[in-house]
């Protein structure tokens, strides 16, 4: 079973897995006023039992009560790394959510921008108050039934779009909901914007509505992605109450619009259709359910047969150190009763071994000197290209400086001041951006990046950062 659960009602649909995928049998759509989390539960199991369904796996999209959602950009790391920055970054833009579930898949990439730097990651973010998610939990298990997954809306839309394959390129995503209309802005096949416009209820004013939120969010899509413009509205479900305004806004705004999906299935079937594809999926937005607890299960899992693994190899590096150290101390003495041989038998040598060894020295140290010269001159460039790159809001507080066998390695550190972290991740990524281009740097790296606590800022937040880099040494003689 799928379900979308709203403040207008709950729609589920019934699916029977076959060798081509899901078959919808049935579809149940009972719209009402719903005030709780715990109500919609209520309301879903007396729908599901007036149809004679007494046991199910329900996999339910929820839009309201308290669930929200977020498309973040951020820069490239891995995953262990941008965990604790996204749940901050959302608990920033949503202050009201107290003890909430958050959770986000990775969207796919952009095309590069062609500079050379990596990409920055798209994500999408959803998080959900834990006492919402424990009251639908608990109501459907109470009644008999199981909670297989739980997400928010527009992880269920990312995966419908997903199914549909409407292939690369920008287009909008249309799904006209009782609770107000989902729209979403896709490009290279992952939603970037979602605006959730409230439906007029008088169908004369629908093709104006939906034909100003169109525009707003064609206009916003053109300056923020390098001036994409949509290709094409792609309408999901069947519904009356745009059958005939989708020619006006093709008319005024001179973008076509599609009908993708199955018209037998409205829209709100359409997302409930998306919860059970999200919970098919190898990496699913779970805010509850099993699925999420088979996550939390496999993470533990995996820890442990990374110990195992751990102690494994230990065994196996103490044994290997042992046999080493025999194998070692029998090389040294046959070493020492060949040196001593040696020593025996060039004994007339000493004074030609005496000047071939003081002129190898002044050669060495003659090279030594060049190498020098050379590294300091590197170094300095190196350090005027740093102060050239890094630009307020961007703020240096320490730089250290070790030498390596393959040169410099440096260490910078420092803070960004802006009114929101997004921006100042965003400008510290500028800074990471520019500098292999003005640097003759190996080895980039984002070594720490966190939000600080302490301390005054009069722009709003303070994103503090550690970034390695390696200057090679120069050639030697």
């Amino acid at each position: 079973m799928g379900a979308y659960l709203c403040p207008r009602g709950v729609f589920a649909i019934e699916c029977r897995r076959t060798g081509a995928g899901l078959e919808v049998a049935r579809t149940f759509e009972v719209p009402a006023l719903i005030e709780s989390a715990f109500d919609a539960a209520e309301h879903l199991i007396r729908v599901l039992r007036g149809a004679g369904i007494r046991k199910a796996e329900i996999s339910v999209a929820m839009r309201g009560f308290g669930v929200v959602h977020h498309v973040l950009q951020m820069p490239p790391a891995k995953d262990e790394v941008l965990g604790p920055i996204i749940e901050r970054e959302v608990r920033h833009l949503e202050p009201q959510l107290g003890d909430a579930i958050i959770n986000w898949i990775p969207l796919p990439a952009l095309d590069a921008n062609g500079s050379g730097a990596p990409p920055q990651r798209s994500l999408l973010s959803a998080a959900a108050p834990r006492n919402t998610v424990r009251a639908v939990e608990e109501r459907l298990q109470s009644a008999g039934y199981r909670l297989a997954h739980l997400t928010a809306l527009s992880a269920s839309m990312q995966r419908v779009l997903e199914e549909l394959d409407m292939g690369g390129g920008t287009a909008g995503l249309f799904v006209g909901l009782p609770d107000g209309a989902f729209l979403g802005f896709s490009i290279n096949g992952g939603i970037r914007l979602v605006t959730e416009p409230p439906m007029p209820e008088n169908a004369e004013h629908v093709a104006a509505a939906l034909t100003e939120e169109l525009e707003l969010g064609a206009t916003f899509v053109r300056q923020q992605f390098n001036g994409a413009a949509i290709d094409y509205i792609a309408l999901v479900g069947s519904n009356a109450s745009i059958a005939d305004a989708d020619t006006m806004v093709s008319e005024r705004l001179h973008i076509p619009f599609k009908h993708v999906g199955t018209r037998e299935l409205s829209p709100q079937a359409f997302a409930a259709l998306g919860a059970i594809l999200d919970n098919q999926s190898p990496k699913p937005l779970s805010l509850g359910g099993a699925s999420r607890a088979r996550t939390e299960a496999q993470s533990v899992t995996s820890m442990g047969q990374l110990s195992y693994a751990t102690l494994f190899v230990l065994a196996l590096l103490g044994a290997w150190t042992i046999l080493e150290t025999v194998r070692t101390k029998q090389a040294d003495d046959a070493l020492q009763v060949a040196r001593r041989r040696i020593e025996q038998d060039s004994f007339g040598l000493a004074p030609i071994r005496s000047t071939a060894e003081r002129r190898r020295m002044v050669r060495d140290a003659a090279a030594a000197m060049r190498t020098v010269a050379t590294d300091r001159v590197a170094l300095q460039e190196a350090l005027a290209g740093v102060a050239a790159t890094v630009r307020p809001p961007v703020r240096i507080d320490t730089l250290s400086l070790a030498l390596g066998e393959t040169g410099w390695r440096a260490l910078l550190g420092g803070r960004v001041e802006a009114a929101t972290n997004a921006r100042a991740v965003q400008a510290l990524h500028d800074m990471y951006r520019q500098l292999p281009q003005r640097l003759s740097v190996d080895s980039l790296r984002l070594e720490q990046l966190a939000y600080s606590d302490s301390g005054a800022s009069t722009l709003g937040s303070i994103v503090r950062f550690q970034v390695s880099f390696e200057i090679p040494a120069a050639k030697k003689d």
